[in-house]
């Protein structure tokens, strides 16, 4: 009886031990929750936590470094676990104010799924939102605003454009958001704003905040989020799987150029020859993967 071997990637074995550690630490925490603080449990119970949480991440396994084209995006595994680390409705999401958590998984989603520049998103005003039957983000170019203290300037440099916005999870999220969450970020300010990204103080979110809040996501998840993670790579990400998603729909070459700048609010077509190459190079590393199989079963036989 032959037995096959079955490898998963480092970084999809990563993520599922992330979920492991995950369900450990909201199992725990669930329970300490109903105890009293001068319990006799409450502190072994919290030092075996920490026990848990060494021995998992023990496990994690670094990825080996890929040649070739310089690796600008995320992989599927990575983009999935940035999301999860900020989704607010888990026990063990990213930061600690609600508020804040919400407000990092709007900004971030809107980059990964919409291809946004900081300096689009940091422009976003909540008028831009539209959450219903069709729901939609709106990039438009507007005239300086003389009342953003903002240094530097958030601003629309490329051509507007209107998207689609999509998946219940998150445009609940959004919803939320909006409705409750910027509004108790709102309060913390002197000053009202129609801007849809706050900072933690209530004030427009600044360019060197956004970035902050990427080194600190590195820090904070070394070995399950790259080196590479920041809002730019957000926007790789968004193109790359834009580009496959065009290729699949059955797009020509020229067709998808003209759909990636569209949607990327790009007036280059010869910009978006970058994401075809990296297409052409992944589908050339499977196909020279799925040849050395193919090989390698023959021998074993």
């Amino acid at each position: 009886m032959e037995i096959e071997s079955k490898v998963v990637a480092p970084h999809t074995f990563n993520s599922r031990l992330a979920t492991i550690r995950q369900y450990f630490v909201w199992e725990i925490d669930v329970y300490l929750s109903t105890l009293p603080s001068n319990d006799s449990q409450y502190d072994s119970i919290q030092e075996s936590r920490k026990r848990i949480i060494a021995w998992i991440e023990k496990g994690f396994i670094n990825s080996p470094k890929s040649g070739g084209i310089s690796r600008k995006a995320l992989t599927e595994d990575e983009a999935r676990f940035l999301v999860n680390c900020l989704n607010p409705e888990s026990s063990d999401s990213f930061a600690f104010y609600e508020p804040v958590k919400y407000r990092n998984f709007v900004a971030v989603s809107l980059m990964l799924n919409c291809g946004l520049r900081p300096g689009e998103l940091l422009s976003l005003r909540v008028e831009d939102i539209n959450i219903g039957a069709i729901s939609s983000v709106t990039i438009q170019r507007r005239p300086p605003d003389p009342n953003d203290e903002r240094r530097p300037r958030p601003s629309v440099k490329r051509s507007g454009r209107v998207l689609p916005l999509e998946g219940s999870h998150f445009l609940r999220m959004l919803d939320k958001y909006i409705v409750e969450m910027r509004e108790r970020l709102e309060s913390k300010s002197g000053k009202s704003s129609d801007y849809l990204i706050l900072s933690d103080e209530g004030n427009p979110l600044s360019h060197s905040s956004l970035t902050q809040l990427f080194t600190r996501l590195r820090s904070a998840y070394p070995d399950y989020l790259p080196e590479i993670l920041t809002p730019k790579a957000l926007r790789h990400t968004f193109s790359t799987r834009m580009e496959k998603a065009l290729r699949a729909a059955g797009f020509e070459e020229d067709r998808r150029k003209q759909a990636l700048a569209m949607l990327r609010g790009d007036s280059s077509l010869e910009s978006q020859t970058v994401y075809i190459a990296q297409e052409i190079e992944d589908r050339a590393r499977q196909a020279l993967s799925d040849y050395q199989k193919k090989l390698t079963m023959g021998k074993d036989r």
